[in-house]
């Protein structure tokens, strides 16, 4: 029997933040306890085994959170973080913190809550279904909250019932192109649920968009929810330029991402330009790619080793030309499109280790970024 599922799904057994950050209660206590555990165990291997997870994270709780015991499944506790993107998962199931996660890490210790929140949503924005915390929806290839957000922006209010009765159905394009056109939720596809299944499709509600309004993101009034004044700012640079067509995608999130980056943020042309005549036209992964002749030169692409979609969390420029390299087209596909990037990854990285040390970019950090989700 097929267990997978077609509506979005939410992690855990229960909500990541279910207060304001910087208020010690239950469930922000947990999540602000696991990443601190993850970051403390990782540092001398890079990442943590679930295992040693799984046997010291209660009793880590308990000691340095006041966290209640509690017998649920400890993997459940991490869900939550994995679904946001703080934490990393490999194929061993080993945990480390994404780069995302340390820095929302370090801003919470320095209670700089308001950088944590534009953390937050710039996970949200890079979440996507198939996800590694919700391993039953398997079918689906969109960002869930590319979708939310965009809606809330153009409608003000959504309600909570059009969140369980609607949202978490919509699968493909297809769905939403009626609403694109006529600005209609209405137009939105409809699904009827019967009362003894309704339970499932709530949680997506209850444990993740509820958490958004008790995260001060999103507010709940007479069952409306809407965007606070304080996030509208940032979440409307995210999707001004944003179409529902980049929300689905058919291959890999990382492209998916890079066109939504370059959607976002102005990129000077003259910067791959000034690039390549640098590197000669050549390939820098390997001179010997000859590939043919345009406009007189050997031909090669641009492209931003840190990738642009990762602008939202930086401060520093990352369309610059000491963050750009000459590719031919067939190592340009691999870095967006192979099983294994580590070892292209690693010649990139050597070739631009002045421009990512000076911006406290480990190795580790590029893998994680061309995770794709």
């Amino acid at each position: 029997m097929d267990s997978t599922t077609n509506f979005w799904q939410a992690p855990g057994n229960g909500k990541g933040f279910d207060s304001f950050l910087g208020d010690n209660s239950k469930m922000n206590n947990r999540t602000i306890g696991i990443l601190s555990f993850i970051k403390e165990k990782s540092i001398r291997d890079g990442y943590v085994g679930e295992d040693e997870y799984k046997e010291k994270i209660v009793e880590y709780l308990s000691n340095n959170f006041n966290a209640d015991k509690n017998d649920s499944l400890k993997t459940h506790f991490y869900k939550p973080a994995l679904f946001y993107g703080f934490i990393h998962r490999n194929k061993n199931h080993d945990l480390s913190l994404s780069i995302e996660g340390n820095l929302f890490l370090n801003f919470y210790k320095q209670k700089n809550y308001k950088e944590c929140l534009k953390l937050v949503v710039n996970q949200l924005d890079n979440t996507t279904y198939p996800n590694q915390a919700t391993e039953k929806v398997q079918n689906l290839k969109l960002f869930p909250f590319r979708i939310l957000f965009k809606l809330l922006l153009e409608n003000k209010t959504i309600s909570a019932k059009f969140i369980s009765e609607n949202l978490v159905h919509i699968t493909e394009y297809k769905d939403v192109l009626e609403y694109e056109r006529y600005k209609d939720l209405i137009k939105i596809n409809s699904f009827r649920v019967e009362s003894t299944e309704s339970t499932k499709f709530q949680k997506f509600n209850t444990w993740i968009v509820n958490s958004l309004v008790d995260l001060n993101i999103l507010q709940l009034l007479g069952g409306q929810l809407s965007i606070r004044d304080a996030m509208i700012s940032h979440i409307e640079v995210l999707y001004e330029k944003v179409s529902f067509s980049d929300m689905f995608f058919s291959s890999t999130t990382c492209e998916v991402n890079n066109s939504v980056g370059e959607k976002r943020v102005k990129r000077d042309a003259s910067l791959i330009l000034d690039a390549k005549k640098r590197d000669d036209y050549l390939c820098s992964i390997d001179n010997q790619h000859n590939t043919f002749i345009s406009k007189g030169v050997n031909y090669v692409e641009g492209h931003h080793v840190i990738p642009m979609f990762q602008q939202k969390n930086y401060n520093f420029k990352l369309d610059d030309v000491d963050n750009i390299v000459s590719l031919c087209p067939n190592c340009h596909r691999e870095i967006h499109s192979a099983d294994d990037k580590m070892q292209i990854l690693n010649k990139l990285y050597q070739l631009n280790i002045s421009f990512m040390q000076s911006n406290n970019i480990g190795l580790n950090d590029l893998y994680k970024m061309y995770q794709c989700g």
